[in-house]
């Protein structure tokens, strides 16, 4: 390797790490801050690390504020939401990829296109269809509404990713007698575990840090998630800094630790799935 090449190696390494510093200095600055004794926090000269771990915040945010039930919620939520939005781009990122129809093509692109829709131009009619049906102020009602916003992206990708996948494997099976949907189970499936691992991530995430569907669905104290709970929170007279650390914490670390273990699976499923399709 030349001398030129390894100073390129380093200034490579030295940008990323500095980047990667910059993106985690407010993580752990946060963490930090959830953790310190209020004197630490409003003194005149910062300190980097608590003198004493002090978890008082966490104790008033997660039993005197309800951040127990907020967490629930968002688990509730998060969770059936990527169940729910992974079948239906299975079945529609599946068909998208092996059936030949006119006008496939345009419909694929109408599918991206929904996602890029702004969720602010869904606000009233989520508001006034969940008010119809009587899904307003329900569990169930954010689920669909965070669904729908979900599946278009989900389906784009799965497309992209079944697209990859040779269909002799799936004729094979059903020359030994398969079915079509059995095919789909037993050969394709696990053969796109990556890209469905990354669409269910994709859309866990997604319902996990959703504000603005919470804040038009939801109405009841006891139905909120963290994202909302925080954002209504933060809009009292009075919030003690610390306390809205440990409520950043909360909502942040379990969703980061989940992606560092799955990540390989969502990098490998997005950068699978935009290949070919």
């Amino acid at each position: 390797m030349t001398i030129q090449a390894r100073l390129g190696r380093i200034a490579l390494y030295a940008f990323l790490v500095v980047v990667t510093a910059m993106v985690l200095f407010p993580i752990l600055w946060m963490v930090l801050t959830s953790v310190k004794p209020d004197k630490e926090i409003y003194s005149f000269v910062p300190k980097w690390l608590p003198t004493k771990l002090d978890w008082s915040h966490y104790k008033v945010v997660w039993f005197e504020k309800n951040f127990w039930l907020y967490f629930i919620n968002s688990i509730i939520v998060a969770s059936v939401t990527a169940i729910v939005s992974t079948v239906v781009a299975v079945l529609g990122g599946y068909a998208l990829a092996r059936f030949s129809f006119r006008g496939r093509n345009v419909l694929s692109a109408i599918v991206l296109m929904i996602y890029l829709v702004p969720i602010i131009l869904l606000a009233l009619p989520f508001y006034l269809g969940l008010s119809a049906i009587g899904l307003f102020d329900t569990r169930l009602g954010l689920i669909l509404a965070v669904s729908t916003y979900a599946v278009p992206f989900a389906v784009w990708v799965l497309r992209g990713f079944f697209a990859q996948i040779p269909p002799e494997i799936e004729e094979a099976a059903m020359v030994d007698g398969a079915s079509r949907l059995g095919a789909l189970y037993w050969v394709v499936l696990p053969v796109a575990v990556p890209g469905i691992l990354a669409t269910a991530l994709f859309a866990f995430i997604l319902a996990w840090d959703d504000y603005l569907f919470a804040l038009i669905v939801i109405d009841s104290d006891e139905l909120r998630t963290l994202p909302l709970a925080i954002g209504l929170l933060a809009g009292d007279y009075l919030v003690n800094d610390g306390q809205m650390m440990a409520m950043g914490s909360i909502t942040t670390l379990p969703i980061a630790i989940v992606y560092l273990i799955f990540q390989r699976y969502f990098i490998s499923g997005l950068t699978s799935g935009s290949v070919k399709g």
